[in-house]
């Protein structure tokens, strides 16, 4: 499975990583075929505020759905780190406008339109690529050690929602995103936590811990960085959300908020409904 990509020291988002080519190569296209126009100016224009449209709609609307846990955070609403965007409302949002400003000019809309086309052709492949590289690579088990040094097996399989938060004592979203999972652990025990510090020895996580005054369970270790990797995991912190049937169905990467961790969680106790 392959939910973050590495290149460099930088890791982003697989699905992330295919949004900003999209981007990327639709502004290319557009600006190609405006070029010796006199609609190159509108065009580029139109699609700089259709980004900003769409990106204000994704996060006001994604607040709203949240409110019960933004209106106690007022400044939790600007600190976009936490990844919370609504991106169908985004996307819907700055088509919609794009679309109404290119409104009665023919010769924009068919730039917009063959730059969508030419997009489509190259992201589509990559898109189901990636879709059937992580369902033929699907992981269902990973080996760690306790703090004891005792081998251990984290089974992603286990008939009830999993989470899985790979973390690191010198990563500064790590530390700050550790008290949200504790509490969010002790609240749902119908969910199973899983902990695995990348790369640290068992002292130095402990003493991250206790001088936080944070008490984890499933807490595990792995040395090498071989369970984040078999799990398509690159960067630090890093969550994955498995439903109760050990499929994957969420990634984040990056600090979780309340709000975000809850917007994942919902889904999987829902489930557990049905």
């Amino acid at each position: 499975m392959v939910t973050s990509i590495s290149i460099g020291p930088f890791a982003l988002m697989t699905s992330t990583a295919l949004v900003l080519v999209s981007i990327f190569l639709f502004w290319i296209f557009v600006s190609i075929l405006t070029k010796s126009t006199v609609h190159k100016k509108l065009a580029t224009d139109t699609l700089f505020w259709g980004m900003v449209i769409g990106f204000l709609a994704s996060r006001i609307t994604f607040v709203i759905a949240l409110w019960d846990v933004y209106q106690n955070d007022w400044f939790a609403i600007l600190d976009i780190r936490d990844g919370g965007f609504n991106q169908a409302v985004g996307w819907f949002a700055g088509i919609i406008f794009i679309m109404i400003r290119a409104r009665g000019n023919r010769k924009l809309m068919s730039a917009y339109l063959k730059s969508a086309l030419f997009t489509g052709v190259i992201i589509f492949p990559l898109f189901l690529f990636n879709t059937l590289i992580s369902s033929q690579n699907a992981v269902t088990s990973v080996d760690v050690v306790t703090a004891q040094g005792r081998p251990h097996v984290v089974n992603t399989q286990t008939g009830k929602p999993l989470i899985v938060n790979f973390w690191a004592s010198w990563c500064p979203p790590c530390r700050r995103e550790m008290p949200i999972l504790q509490d969010a652990q002790q609240k749902h025990d119908a969910v199973q936590f899983v902990f695995i510090n990348q790369k640290e020895s068992p002292e130095k996580a402990r003493q991250f811990l206790e001088s936080q005054q944070i008490t984890i369970k499933n807490s595990y270790f792995d040395f090498s960085g071989k369970s984040s990797a078999q799990l398509g995991a690159y960067g630090l912190p890093t969550t994955l959300f498995f439903n109760a049937d050990g499929e994957l169905v969420d990634s984040h990467m990056g600090e979780l908020s309340q709000a975000t961790l809850q917007h994942y969680l919902v889904p999987l106790l829902n489930d557990l409904n049905k």
